[in-house]
Order: structure tokens, then sequence, then C-alpha cells
């Protein structure tokens, strides 16, 4: 008579964590494998993340809050983000025209809560809707045919405009400008009912980003010897995560995040009112 093999307990199936190849994650997922021993830890760019999450391929995720529009279920897991109080240097929008005057603009698409942020700030604090191309990832930026277009993460970071874009905004401090609010571009999101009730889960991702602020420089020095990109020399990479990114979702960012969902409402971005919902088993 054979034996009969114990079904697997889903709790004691290793979670399954996705990350993103930017330096400005870097801070948050370079402790990731010592902290949370047993994870799996794979690396995508954002565009996949969402449909990952509602296939159950990935448990949770570091990816844009935009996608909450449009996530199921989707919520936020502890207090980990990437944000900024002003400017943040790594999403531009440059313009040959005032932005009232805009007919077309292009979009990197390599956030989409920062596309998403510009779109909106366009339609409720300039009036236009101006026609929307993508900026092509392969041709230099200053060969951009339309009136404006966003650049976005490292691309934008190691950019120097040509003086043919008048108009230059950091959209990070022109969101603080408008609203008097942090933007947050993204954090840990997830909607599998098996990562809300791990305490040591929440406690490694908060344990993680510690140990990456405190020793940012150790993390840049062993990206160095693993060859990793820097989008510029190493002072200016350590300067962008120190001082123009906020790691921590405080109260101020978790309104400014209220304000990002409830205008994408007003401006028709979504048809669905979306609530910020934080989960943190500490």
């Amino acid at each position: 008579m054979s034996k009969r093999t114990p079904e697997t307990n889903d709790s004691d199936l290793p979670i399954r964590i996705g990350t993103v190849p930017y330096c400005n994650a870097w801070p948050l997922i370079h402790y990731l494998p010592g902290e949370l021993p047993g994870a799996l830890i794979s690396e995508w760019f954002p565009a996949d993340m969402r449909l990952r999450l509602m296939a159950h391929h990935l448990d949770l995720a570091l990816m844009p809050v935009a996608e909450l529009m449009n996530l199921p279920y989707g919520r936020i897991a502890g207090d980990c983000c990437i944000a900024c109080r002003g400017a943040v240097r790594s999403v531009l929008m440059m313009s040959r025209k005032p932005l009232d005057k805009l007919e077309t603009i292009s979009f990197d698409t390599a956030s989409r809560s920062s596309i998403t942020v510009c779109d909106l700030m366009l339609r409720r604090f300039f009036g236009v809707q101006p026609t929307r191309y993508k900026l092509s990832p392969d041709k230099p930026l200053d060969d951009c045919k339309t009136d404006a277009f966003v650049v976005i993460g490292d691309r934008a970071l190691s950019y120097t405009p040509s003086d043919q874009w008048e108009y230059r905004f950091d959209v990070g401090e022109l969101w603080r400008q408008k609203t008097g609010l942090p933007f947050v571009f993204a954090a840990w999101i997830g909607c599998s009912d098996r990562i809300w009730n791990r305490p040591g889960l929440f406690r490694g991702l908060r344990a993680a980003r510690e140990r990456g602020l405190e020793n940012l420089d150790g993390v840049l020095d062993d990206k160095h010897r693993q060859h990793a990109r820097f989008p510029v020399d190493r002072d200016g990479v350590k300067s962008y995560l120190s001082e123009s990114i906020v790691y921590r979702l405080g109260p101020e960012e978790h309104l400014g995040l209220q304000e990002f969902f409830d205008t994408a409402l007003v401006c028709g971005l979504t048809k669905h009112r979306t609530v910020v919902e934080v989960v943190d088993c500490e």
C-alpha cells in the first residue's frame, strides 16, 4: 500500500518577489536576499509586474503605484517606497512651448506613475490634452519631434538638454508646487492573501531598506564591483539617492498618494476612486 504524499501548505512555499533594474531601487533591494532568506527574488521591468501579480506568478512587487488603479485587491505592503518631496531629478519634462500650448508630447514608458502624473497635471493645471507618442528608447532625446517629451529614470539623470527645450520642468517639483504634497512613484504592492499575515516579510522589507540607507556607500561599492550601470558618476548617484529620493511612506506621502488617485478620477483617467490601503503586520 503506497503512502499518501502530504499536500504542500501554501504558507510553506517561498515568497516570490519582483524587483526593478533601476538605481533608485538599490537601497530597497540590495540587502533583500540576506533579510529574506528563501524568498525567490527576480528582476522585471515595471510593465511586466501587474500581469504577473494578477496571475499569481509574483506575490509582491516593487512597482509603480499607478498600477493600483487597475490591480484588483492590490494593496501597499509596509512603509517602503520610492518618493520625492520636491525635485526628483529622474522625471523630467522638456518642452519647446509653454505647457498650456502643448499639442503633442512623447512619453518614456519606463514608469506608469510618472506618465500618469504628467498627463493629469497637464489636464488639471494647464488645461491641455496633447496627442501622446512613445519616446524612442534608441534615438537621442534631442531628436524628439513633438512639442515636449517626458524622460524617466536613469536616462533622465544622465540627460543634458539642448537649447531647443526652452521650458524645463522637474516633475516632482512641479507636483509639489501645484499640490503642496510629496509624490510617490513606487512601493511594494501585492494582491495575494499569502503575504498579509507574515510579520517576518514586513520586517525583512524594512530591515533591507534601513541597511541600504545606512550603508549606501557599501551598496554603491558592491554595485561597482558587479559592473552595474551607473547613469552618472558615483557621487552623482549617491547625491540622487540620499537627497532626492524619499524611501519612507509617511503621512504626507499617504496624502500625496490619495491626491494623485483622486486627481486621476477627476481628470477621467480612471472610472473608479482608488482608496490607498497600506498594510503593515507590525
